[in-house]
């Protein structure tokens, strides 16, 4: 019976033990809980407004990117163009011209060219004896874009200019000058 009564005591101080631990136990209160939430939402929330600010700002650049392309694109066919004195492509025509509906990457675009015959003046002017042609090449979106590409922020513009080619001895003698010149320069480099 002693042992018996030995385990009761035991059992007994284990269970006063494992009650008095509960009283010291730390953990959180449902107020800190939700306190805890309730910050994780506002870091949750900022983040995702980050995002959709970076993909409202990236649709922006793809159409701005795509209106590049184009230009580019219509800026070498208009340099690959025969201008002679003989002869002048008919894509050099001064004038303006607009072309609606290109469509990429699933987006539509207006190209608009304009070529002047004469750069010194404010309006286009037409001349077919012209040494000089000025091209300026705009590309706009047709819907609004989105983001930064909004309105006339998406709108890509090229300017270049376009000599006439008088002579091809003149074009080849200026080469053969321009290698004469580095042929007869050391490089720059030290004997």
């Amino acid at each position: 019976m002693i042992t018996l009564v030995i385990h009761q005591d035991r059992a007994v101080g284990c269970r006063s033990a494992r009650h008095q631990n509960r009283r010291y136990e730390s953990g959180f209160t449902l107020v800190e809980a939700i306190i805890a939430l309730l910050l994780m939402l506002v870091v949750a929330l900022g983040s995702a407004s980050l995002f959709s600010f970076s993909i409202y700002n990236n649709s922006g650049g793809q159409d701005r990117s795509t209106g590049l392309a184009i230009a580019q694109q219509a800026l070498e066919l208009l340099r690959n163009a025969e201008f002679t004195p003989s002869n002048t492509d008919a894509t050099l025509a001064a004038g303006t011209y607009v072309q609606t509906g290109v469509v990429r990457d699933g987006r539509r675009f207006t190209v608009t060219k304009v070529i002047d015959d004469n750069p010194a003046t404010a309006t286009v002017d037409v001349d077919t004896a012209t040494t000089l042609k000025s091209i300026r090449i705009t590309v706009s979106p047709e819907s609004m874009g989105r983001g930064w590409a909004l309105g006339a922020g998406g709108t890509v513009t090229l300017l270049t200019q376009r000599a006439r080619m008088d002579s091809n001895e003149f074009v080849d003698d200026g080469i053969d000058d321009f290698f004469d010149d580095i042929a007869d320069d050391d490089g720059g480099e030290d004997e």
